[in-house]
């Protein structure tokens, strides 16, 4: 319980191993992703060219999420 004008974030909050594993695993899959895409990015010959493929990115992660999010929807 905290007292008026303690803040909660105060209080130590215990996470288990399992959950620490499990952030770090997700944390490094995430940075490997981000990596891959910025070295793609980075072979692009030109600054318009490196534009495109970002964007060419985006809409591929987005139709992914978005298909994604209709087959989980239509399995719930």
């Amino acid at each position: 319980m905290t007292r008026h004008g303690q803040d909660p974030a105060d209080r130590p909050v215990v996470v288990n191993d399992d959950v620490r594993l499990r952030y770090a695993a997700e944390r490094a899959q995430r940075q490997l992703t981000i990596d891959s895409i910025r070295a793609d990015l980075e072979a692009q010959p030109s600054p318009r060219s490196i534009q495109a493929a970002a964007r060419r990115w985006c809409n591929e992660i987005t139709a992914m999420a978005e298909a994604l999010a209709k087959q989980r929807r239509s399995t719930a």
